[in-house]
């Protein structure tokens, strides 16, 4: 059964998401976490065989995801600010069209980076600020009225930077959609941690 999110993101999977999703989701394996399954529409790309135990989470189950996820699979209600895992806890987590509306940002990408093991990689699409100075303006004056008809949804975030303060490396990025899309993989930055120690 098809939802109206799944509707309504119609155009943005054709040109360009669904090519992503396509690219980023089968290379994850061992233990993997996906935050905010959404409808699950990033079930159809994994490749079962490669990952050990999986864990599928969003603030609320929704029915259209509870219908698509395979019994293997874990569900839990998760917000990723609070995640409720030991440390160093997955090889790869997956995340698409998420940290726009997460409130606490750097707060949910240093949770990220607690469970992941050292050597994990984090899979993210998102949408971003656009680079493009007509677009960048336009994005940043509707980014209030949009984010009280989206549910708290922002237009003019800089996901890579936060990841990149925050203490990871970008290991792959791609943008798309004049740019105000971007997907990728990144591990947490190792002279980050030696410089911890």
């Amino acid at each position: 059964m098809v939802s109206f999110y799944d509707i309504f993101m119609f155009p943005l999977e054709k040109y360009g998401i669904k090519k992503s999703r396509e690219i980023l989701i089968p290379k994850a394996k061992g233990t993997v976490l996906e935050i905010g399954s959404g409808t699950g529409v990033n079930l159809k790309h994994y490749q079962f065989d490669q990952i050990e135990r999986m864990i599928v989470s969003d603030k609320v189950l929704g029915k259209h995801l509870l219908k698509r996820v395979p019994n293997f699979i874990e569900k839990q209600s998760l917000d990723v600010e609070e995640l409720p895992f030991e440390d160093n806890m997955f090889d790869f987590i997956i995340h698409t069209l998420v940290f726009c509306s997460v409130d606490d940002v750097t707060k949910g990408i240093q949770e990220l980076k607690r469970v992941l093991k050292p050597e994990g990689t984090i899979l993210f699409i998102e949408h971003v600020l656009p680079e493009k100075s007509g677009l960048r303006r336009l994005f940043n004056w509707i980014n209030p009225a949009w984010r009280k008809f989206a549910s708290g949804c922002n237009l003019n975030r800089d996901y890579l930077k936060s990841l990149e303060v925050n203490g990871f490396a970008i290991r792959y990025q791609r943008k798309f959609l004049r740019t105000v899309f971007i997907c990728g993989e990144a591990q947490i930055n190792i002279l980050d941690n030696e410089v911890k120690v």
